[in-house]
């Protein structure tokens, strides 16, 4: 049976490094595109989480209540913004329903392909059908009104 020794003697710092001395970040983190602060002052400068919000006060895919989650239709990593058209409040499980059936989700509208405009392109709403999203105003507008 091993015993585990005790250390009688608190470990010392040595080294390069003084106490204190922290590493810096490298400046090519900072160059590599916006920063978090900087990304986020966008949508809330455009009023793309607000908008959202005053549109829909449940999920905009099933109709439940409760806790939300922004959703892209055009994923960030595609050009996505933080516009009214690119946004949907979905509860998490209809969330994770989309991203892990993204070709049904596209046939419904919930994702949008990477060369569409989320503005032109309706979805599937639980209550009114097919209708599309501006981001001038916080209505929908069903598919083929004028808007």
């Amino acid at each position: 049976m091993t015993v585990p020794m005790l250390r009688r003697t608190p470990l010392q710092r040595r080294g390069f490094l003084p106490r204190g001395a922290g590493l810096k970040r490298s400046p090519m983190k900072r160059t590599r595109g916006r920063t978090k602060a900087e990304r986020r002052s966008e949508w809330t400068e455009a009023n793309g989480r607000a908008r959202v919000a005053d549109r829909s006060k449940c999920c905009e895919k099933c109709g439940a209540g409760g806790v939300m989650h922004w959703h892209h239709r055009k994923r960030r990593s595609q050009g996505g913004t933080w516009a009214p058209s690119n946004g949907l409040r979905l509860c998490p499980p209809c969330h994770g329903w989309v991203h892990a059936n993204p070709d049904e989700a596209k046939e419904h509208g919930w994702l949008v392909d990477r060369d569409a405009d989320p503005a032109a392109v309706p979805f599937e709403h639980w209550q009114w059908g097919p209708v599309l999203i501006d981001d001038d105003t916080t209505d929908y507008h069903r598919k083929g009104e004028a808007a």
